[in-house]
């Protein structure tokens, strides 16, 4: 092909790219409400955020990764604890949205764009990320784009002792909502049960069901390895484990 050519396309993917990240800007300044889609962190669930307090008290967490960060809206929730924050935002938009967004306040926030894997791949080689007792939060998901099996298996393969909080997941016996995409790609223990089995991890759920739930009600699923799970049946109230859910989960 000939150079002139390709540098006619690098130079046009270039101008899409900075014109996306520079509607980014401009739409923090325009459209403050967007600091808030669906209510706010967790999609406005209040007790989805006691849920990973709960965590956050009853373990040694070091590190919090979070994959999708959109406008920023959990990511300013995970700031305060001020542990060193990982997200990740693959649409060049959001990503310069919430860049404006911590621009002066938040120092402990690290910011990447591109793909969840790529980003995950990244942090499982750099070794001035911890590599055990971190918390991982994935949302990356959405429509054609479903990271999520690939994720889980770069997770356990390259942390010790992590916990994961998978949104928009499907909740046995349950209202929450949660996503399906088609055949083969609805976020459900099937969908992952391969991951599970491989990595012998134990999967939790929210102790109330979505009745008693605020805001958009999206359900979620919590793994750790196995040697955690008394550990965080015993301790963490707001959660109930999978083998729990013979029955319905209570209004309250």
């Amino acid at each position: 092909m000939n150079r002139g050519i390709i540098k006619d396309i690098f130079k046009d993917i270039a101008g899409t790219l900075i014109s996306r990240e520079m509607k980014g800007r401009w739409d923090f300044f325009r459209h403050p409400e967007m600091k808030f889609p669906w209510g706010g962190p967790f999609n406005g669930q209040r007790y989805r955020q006691r849920i990973l307090f709960d965590i956050l008290y009853h373990f040694p967490i070091k590190s919090i990764v979070e994959t999708g960060t959109f406008y920023g809206s959990t990511t300013a929730l995970f700031a305060v604890t001020a542990l060193p924050i990982y997200t990740v935002e693959i649409n060049p938009r959001y990503f310069a949205y919430a860049r404006v967004r911590f621009l002066f306040n938040r120092d402990n926030i690290h910011f990447y764009r591109g793909d969840s894997r790529t980003f995950l791949q990244t942090l499982a080689r750099d070794t001035s990320v911890p590599k055990t007792d971190v918390f991982f939060y994935l949302d990356a998901h959405w429509e054609e784009e479903l990271p999520l099996r690939d994720e889980l298996g770069i997770i356990f393969s390259g942390w010790g002792n992590p916990i994961v909080m998978i949104d928009d997941f499907r909740v046995p016996k349950s209202d929450y909502e949660f996503d399906d995409y088609g055949p083969g790609e609805r976020l459900d223990l099937e969908y992952i049960k391969q991951v599970v089995n491989a990595y012998e991890l134990s999967v939790f759920f929210p102790a109330v069901s979505a009745s008693a739930e605020t805001g958009g009600k999206r359900g979620c699923a919590v793994l750790c390895r196995r040697q955690s799970a008394g550990e965080m049946m015993e301790k963490v109230r707001t959660l109930v484990g999978q083998e729990s859910l013979s029955e319905d989960i209570p209004g309250d």
